[in-house]
């Protein structure tokens, strides 16, 4: 398990390097998790179904919103992971949120 600046820093380079400019992310100054934007018109519901077809669990801001949104937003967990893990799920993720 990485120290949470370092695991942070290899996440965010992951986003970088395989799902460049599709989300944009947020929430990574509270350590643990981060928030991923997709561009609009992309389904959250599907993300989070492609997602688990390539093994990778994540969540969506759907459940924990008072009024219903069109915009989509996924919650990624990265804490217990190692920097190995972190690229290879986010490289695996990158699929979920091609057209």
């Amino acid at each position: 398990m990485l120290g949470c600046g370092l695991a942070l820093r290899a996440l965010l380079s992951a986003i970088c390097t395989y799902l460049k400019d599709r989300v944009k992310v947020t929430g990574y100054e509270a350590g643990g998790h981060v928030v991923l934007w997709p561009r609009p018109g992309i389904s959250e519901k599907v993300v989070i179904e492609r997602a688990a077809a390539e093994g990778v669990r994540v969540y969506g801001l759907a459940g924990y919103r008072l009024r219903r949104s069109d915009r989509s937003g996924i919650i990624l967990r990265y804490s217990r992971m190692n920097e190995t893990q972190i690229r290879e799920g986010i490289r695996r993720l990158s699929a979920a949120f091609s057209p």
